[in-house]
């Protein structure tokens, strides 16, 4: 019997155990919403992980830390609160798209998430405000494409930020792809480029052709974005500069590009109707975001006990 008993209480002290370890404790009580440790914790790794991102230092102060994922948990709460103040509710495809981004999500950082001590549960919670966050925005600032003057801006963004042109690109090396070529060399590249340019007269077809026999090859049609990655500085403004449909020699250090500049309104409002979101989201996002830092300096905070200074030294 004494046995039994001692067997009882050994399950009952481990389930005890389990279950307070299992509990999320309030760590923040924003404006009277309280915010766990688990929340607090995904938002602190992310600031961690990658500090510049909000503004702060390559190895920041604890308080720096505290206060940033404190923001991180307010805008947290006001995308809940704005989003079911509004009125608003989230289409069954919406569901979906969660459900599918934290399963994968799962599958990718199941490990590390654990190991932090941030469920499953709670990334869904955090992917549902991510969404809260997204569809508010756009019942804000997509005033829908019969509205002419806000469609008119949208579309002059988009064709004064991107340009669309094929390319032939060749870079002043060697056949090894490493040694540097002479200057004769290089020159003779140039000239080359120029002669392919001269020879097709302006017809895009046969400077393809021209190309093609020469050994390089002409590239798709390329949309590129102003200020995006990939190509030399500079680069965006010379081919925005150059007339449509015609060919372009643009010298660098290290290479040489001939350009072929394609009319993008040609190409029809498909391409547009492809990018119109990213161009609503880079027109009005700094106005979002200016009201969401005014919605969440009118909140206040109480901390809970230690546990925020501790999860912080714990897991800097």
């Amino acid at each position: 019997m004494k046995k039994i008993i001692a067997a009882l209480f050994a399950a009952f002290m481990l389930f005890s155990l389990c279950a307070c370890t299992a509990e999320k404790k309030t760590v923040l009580n924003i404006s009277g919403t309280e915010i766990n440790s688990e929340i607090f914790t995904y938002y602190l790794d992310r600031v961690l992980r990658r500090p510049s991102d909000y503004g702060l230092a390559d190895s920041p102060e604890n308080n720096d830390i505290k206060s940033a994922v404190i923001d991180e948990c307010k805008k947290y709460l006001a995308a809940n609160t704005q989003f079911r103040d509004a009125g608003l509710s989230l289409s069954s495809a919406d569901k979906v798209e969660i459900s599918e981004s934290v399963n994968n999500f799962w599958i990718r950082f199941e490990n590390h998430y654990k190991e932090i001590g941030v469920s499953k549960q709670t990334l869904t919670k955090i992917f549902t405000s991510q969404k809260y966050s997204d569809v508010l925005f756009t019942e804000t600032y997509d005033k829908g494409t019969d509205n002419a003057a806000a469609e008119k801006e949208i579309k002059d963004y988009f064709y004064n930020n991107y340009i669309s042109f094929r390319t032939v690109c060749a870079y002043f090396t060697a056949d090894d792809g490493i040694t540097p070529m002479t200057q004769i060399e290089k020159t003779g590249l140039i000239s080359s480029f120029e002669g392919f340019v001269q020879s097709a007269g302006g017809s895009t077809d046969k400077f393809a052709e021209a190309v093609s026999s020469a050994g390089y090859s002409l590239s798709n049609s390329v949309l590129l974005k102003k200020g995006s990655d990939g190509y030399p500085d500079g680069f965006f403004e010379k081919v925005y500069a150059q007339a449509d449909n015609t060919i372009q020699i643009i010298v660098y250090d290290e290479c040489v590009f001939a350009v072929v500049k394609e009319n993008l309104k040609e190409k029809g409002d498909s391409v547009y109707v492809n990018y119109r979101t990213s161009c609503i989201t880079d027109l009005y996002s700094a106005d979002s975001d200016r009201k969401t830092e005014e919605y969440i300096a009118a909140m206040t905070v109480e901390e809970k006990g230690g546990t925020i200074n501790r999860l912080i030294k714990k897991m800097k």
